[in-house]
């Protein structure tokens, strides 16, 4: 199983894991809410090392070049069994924790990637129509 690793400034990684419990049933030792206001990026960074050590870690940040998302690019430098998505938003989690137990590390990337850009389109335009 791919641990998941949510990381984001301010509330919005443990916000979108919440949410997400309130939606559907995934295995929580699994998954991560980690924020750099509660204890920086170097608490960031322990946990991802720590999870790559065990096995295969899927981080989700919120916005690329960030602190975040550098760190986890950082720290995953060279590891065969970390990847980084950023642009984490709902749509993208819920595609993640809903398909954890079956896709290998590189397809729940991907899926995460697909699935979170599916959730980004002008809702106007489609309604217009």
């Amino acid at each position: 199983m791919v641990n998941i690793i949510l990381v984001s400034h301010g509330n919005l990684a443990s916000s979108l894991l919440e949410t997400a419990s309130d939606i559907c049933c995934f295995d929580r030792k699994y998954v991560y809410a980690l924020s750099v206001k509660d204890g920086g990026i170097e608490v960031i960074s322990k946990r991802i090392v720590a999870l790559a050590k065990q096995g295969e870690v899927l981080v989700l940040a919120d916005t690329f070049g960030g602190s975040c998302c550098n760190t986890a690019l950082s720290c995953s430098n060279g590891l065969n069994n970390v990847r980084v998505v950023c642009g984490v938003n709902l749509n993208m989690l819920l595609a993640v924790l809903n398909n954890m137990q079956r896709l290998s590390l590189k397809e729940l990337s991907q899926k995460a990637v697909d699935d979170g850009k599916k959730a980004v389109f002008n809702a106007t335009e489609i309604v217009k129509q």
